[in-house]
């Protein structure tokens, strides 16, 4: 299996700071109560290997809050714990640190965010935002928001895909990877994909009918249906095996892994995915506060007898600080044995 990132620090990130992951695995869970920086986690993780991509920084702030304004999201990004107030003029924000390994290589990315109110405006929408990025000390990338577009850059950047709890629910999204699988000629491997979770699924295919996009499945039983008839469980699959298909050797970040699965399914699913990241070389990076979750990954794994691709990170908030602590598979297995609850 593959590991394109090897470790994970946010020196300066949100409200974390020197929160470490180590020995990143093939399949890394974060494990954690809320509020203990798992999302962050992922965003970060995220920015760092893709730092001059517009979209991932957009992605960052979306995935957490889609209502919320562009400008004032990419704002919380950044250390400071403070709001914007624009009315006092142009802003600047605490440098965003992350660091890490991505392919056996250190980086080290450093951003700070400008952001300031158009000339006679009065609503928070009209603010922009300039995002001044550097990559191992290189100060070569500004990205300016809202609007913001590809940038000439030399900076290596990785294939990335997030999976929130919420991404089985947005149509225009799974439609546009649907969408990005066919022009790259990936389409079979998504089905195949597909097939490992429900194996009467036969094809899918964008729809377009009176001005509105869908996504369709062939369904041996049922016929051809509408992606959104099916429940929680075969949508969040879908989900799962785009965003699996697109992120071909490089990164899934899934958040809340065990979101849209029942109990009693966790163990089959998880396992297929599981298999379904080797065999697309993918590296899974996700979080759960779920310990049937846990446990339904420690059995895929053993099952497997790939145990040494497995890492779990129990992260949690303490006296104001973030700390994380790795166990690798054994050890977590002892400790599951021994009914240790590590949320």
């Amino acid at each position: 299996m593959i590991t394109v990132l090897q470790s994970l620090t946010l020196t300066a990130y949100r409200g974390a700071s020197a929160l470490v992951l180590p020995k990143l695995a093939p399949v890394s869970l974060v494990v954690g109560a809320n509020n203990a920086g798992k999302s962050s986690i992922l965003e970060a993780a995220g920015l760092l290997l893709r730092p001059a991509d517009p979209s991932q920084w957009v992605s960052a702030v979306r995935h957490r809050d889609f209502d919320q304004s562009l400008v004032e999201g990419l704002w919380s990004l950044f250390p400071s714990g403070d709001a914007l107030h624009p009315e006092d003029g142009p802003q600047t924000s605490p440098a965003l640190v992350v660091e890490g390994v991505t392919s056996g290589r250190a980086r080290r990315v450093e951003a700070r965010c400008l952001a300031s109110q158009s000339l006679g405006a009065t609503e928070s929408s009209d603010l922009a935002a300039r995002v001044e990025v550097a990559v191992d000390g290189d100060p070569a990338l500004g990205l300016r928001f809202p609007g913001a577009s590809a940038v000439a850059h030399t900076v290596p950047m990785f294939r990335v895909f997030t999976v929130t709890p919420a991404t089985h629910y947005a149509t225009r999204g799974m439609v546009e990877h649907l969408s990005r699988v066919v022009d790259e000629g990936r389409k079979t491997l998504a089905v195949e994909l597909l097939q490992l979770f429900d194996p009467e699924v036969e094809d899918l295919d964008v729809v377009a009918t009176q001005g509105r996009e869908s996504v369709r499945v062939t369904h041996h039983t049922r016929g051809v249906v509408d992606l959104a008839s099916f429940g929680d469980g075969m949508r969040r699959s879908a989900a799962l095996a785009l965003a699996l298909t697109r992120a071909t050797q490089g990164v899934l970040l899934v958040d809340e892994i065990e979101t849209g699965i029942h109990p009693s399914l966790l163990r089959p699913v998880l396992a297929q995915l599981l298999a379904a990241a080797e065999r697309s070389q993918v590296q899974l990076l996700a979080t759960t506060h779920s310990l049937e979750a846990v446990d339904a990954v420690l059995a895929a794994v053993g099952e497997r007898g790939v145990e040494d691709s497995l890492a779990a990170y129990w992260v949690q908030r303490r006296d104001g600080r973030h700390e994380a602590r790795r166990y690798d598979t054994a050890r977590l297995q002892r400790l599951r044995e021994g009914g240790i609850d590590l949320r």
